[in-house]
């Protein structure tokens, strides 16, 4: 009898979150051209994401279970346990987690969670906080297009095993666009709209900016402050379209239980000084370390940077400790391969043992000369390969 009521009254609560709240339910900005997001829907298939990093643990290109995202789309997250300020297990302090990424689809019981079509993207930790979103990148763009980015969320945190949302300063909800197409939702480049959090009900924020290269990159992005045992956020029903050309305008959201920015997050990560340096194609973190004579981690820690082997040309890297403007330096000797080097492009079945021998070196001069601090390797990776 107690299952049947606690039953009744979760189905009787989960039909009142589906009720619009504050106009959150409102109908999406008027596009002025074609979507230029693929699945903008987020619906099915939902694939995991690669690839688990641990290889005391996993064999390399390891899709992690935890993280199923909808196809065209990426899950992002800070890695925890890359500084003091993000550790992921402590005492008397708030743990930092990778989120777990779902389908929003439960049935019926979820009806709420999904806004159109069929399904929903979802991503939560669990009594810990995280900051963590989804991306995709778009190419095809033209230079110098306005575009607007908007994409329905809502947030539901709680320490309850459910009911309304309840006791949590900030889900730090926002979007973002980086007009230069890098997939570094830690760079200067991206433009974010201001934080305005949507508890319980769908909530519209949008983002305009500039393109300034071919490929863009839009972001949703969530930094809780408070690790209760609930931090999920829903996204659904994505748009991208050009609205014409001109200055980059300063983001707005929309919808939503107030239109009022909430408090920033107090933990997030924090700009390193240094020199803004534009990643170019051929670049690796070991290329670039040695250039500004920096190591490879001082690097990867200052931009939290969560895969070390995945580097994109225009991205914007801070390298710590360097003054200077922020330009691209001309090459140095430094920038130099080693005598005897060679290029090699990964194709499937590759590995690095594999590589190895057909090379006469070894696996750690191989990743000495990459900057890898792993042993995972991609299709369509270029190497630096030398005895």
């Amino acid at each position: 009898m107690k299952t049947l009521l606690r039953s009744a009254l979760l189905l009787m609560v989960m039909l009142a979150l589906a009720w619009p709240v504050g106009g959150a339910s409102a109908a999406p900005l008027a596009a002025d051209g074609p979507n230029l997001l693929l699945n903008p829907g987020f619906e099915s298939p939902y694939g995991k994401q690669c690839c688990q990093a641990d290889l005391s643990k996993y064999f390399p290109n390891t899709p992690i279970d935890e993280v199923q995202v909808a196809q065209h789309w990426s899950g992002w997250w800070l890695q925890p346990d890359q500084d003091p300020q993000h550790p992921g297990a402590c005492q008397n302090c708030t743990a930092w987690h990778r989120p777990e990424w779902r389908e929003a689809n439960c049935g019926p019981v979820c009806a709420n969670r999904i806004r159109s079509g069929n399904n929903a993207q979802k991503y939560f930790t669990f009594f810990s906080v995280h900051d963590a979103g989804m991306y995709q990148q778009v190419s095809g763009i033209t230079p110098g297009q306005l575009l607007r980015f908007s994409v329905f969320m809502q947030g539901w945190s709680t320490n309850a095993d459910y009911g309304l949302s309840a006791g949590q300063g900030t889900m730090g909800m926002r979007v973002g666009i980086d007009p230069f197409g890098g997939a570094n939702a830690f760079s200067p480049n991206v433009i974010w709209s201001p934080v305005n959090d949507t508890y319980d009900a769908w909530g519209l924020y949008v983002i305009e900016a500039v393109a300034k290269g071919g490929t863009v990159t839009v972001f949703t992005r969530s930094t809780p402050q408070w690790g209760l045992q609930h931090n999920d956020i829903y996204v659904d029903d994505a748009s991208l379209v050009v609205v014409g050309g001109g200055a980059t305008s300063g983001g707005t959201t929309t919808g939503g239980a107030t239109n009022n920015p909430a408090p920033a997050p107090t933990a997030v990560p924090t700009q390193v000084p240094g020199f803004s340096y534009v990643v170019q194609p051929g670049d690796n973190y070991y290329r670039i370390a040695r250039r500004f004579g920096v190591s490879v981690q001082a690097i990867l820690s200052a931009n939290h940077v969560a895969n070390p082997n995945l580097l994109y040309a225009g991205t914007v890297l801070i390298i710590p400790g360097v003054s200077g403007p922020a330009v691209t330096p001309a090459p140095t000797p430094d920038n130099t391969p080693p005598s005897g080097a060679t290029s090699y492009t990964v194709v499937a079945g590759d590995n690095l043992f594999r590589l190895a021998r057909r090379f006469n070196t070894t696996v750690a001069r191989i990743k000495q000369l990459n900057g890898l601090t792993s042993d995972i390797i991609y299709i369509g990776q270029v190497l630096i390969i030398a005895p």
